[in-house]
């Protein structure tokens, strides 16, 4: 099985569409680093945001083409395809299962002792070819405490492949930007797949977190090499 980093993906929203039309015979374990409350707020707001853009873009264009009705003009178009009620929707809702993890105690809890009992199915029992386990962002979880270090993420790394490892499951990380506002998704080296490049220091003991989640005075090294000793980067 395969343990990767995956930055292809710039929002919950990107996420959650390519989970929809995903290959059928594929089942995903989302496990999601927040509160339910949090990700059902995020994914709100980001729906509303495509709205508004779909709304605006579709606005202009008939404005231009009729601008005599666009007082009369509804936008059902605008409507993102999580909020259709289709059956297709419904069957690929099926092959996702969420799993919310608000902190990062939880998260190691949580992947100790995976797969769940009401995870576990007849099928499950016999392979688990075509199961997959996504962790949506870990290091933001992680970001501006004092488990954000080589010691403190080595820590929840380790656990993660060891769940996927004992379930013969693949595993992917995924960070996804929470402001959605910029259209650059990198301009920001604290959200997102930024988080990668950032520096850590070595130990969680005695360190000193500033405002804006960096430390004072530590030998450092990157995040992303510290997960290259278990992931590898999703080429494409």
């Amino acid at each position: 099985m395969t343990n990767l980093i995956c930055t292809k993906y710039t929002s919950i929203l990107h996420l959650l569409e390519d989970l929809v039309h995903h290959d059928t015979s594929t089942t995903t374990d989302l496990i999601i680093c927040s509160t339910r409350e949090e990700f059902l707020d995020e994914v709100v707001t980001q729906l509303d945001h495509h709205h508004h853009n779909s709304s605006t873009s579709v606005g202009r264009q008939d404005e231009e083409d009729a601008p005599d009705l666009v007082p009369a003009m509804t936008t059902p178009s605008s409507s993102h395809a999580l909020l259709s009620p289709t059956l297709f929707l419904l069957s690929a809702s099926q092959r996702c299962r969420l799993a919310f993890c608000p902190s990062i105690t939880t998260l190691r809890g949580y992947l100790s002792s995976y797969p769940p009992g009401h995870f576990i199915t007849p099928e499950l029992k016999v392979h688990c070819n075509g199961h997959h386990i996504m962790i949506v962002n870990l290091l933001r979880q992680h970001h501006g405490t004092t488990e954000f270090t080589l010691q403190g993420l080595s820590h929840t790394f380790a656990s993660a492949v060891s769940a996927a490892h004992r379930t013969r499951r693949s595993l992917r990380l995924v960070e996804l930007r929470g402001d959605i506002a910029s259209d650059n998704h990198h301009s920001d080296p604290d959200q997102g797949s930024g988080l990668w490049q950032a520096q850590v220091p070595l130990l969680s003991t005695s360190i000193k977190i500033r405002d804006d989640g960096a430390s004072w005075g530590r030998r450092t090294v990157s995040v992303e090499k510290v997960a290259s000793r278990w992931f590898r980067l999703e080429s494409g």
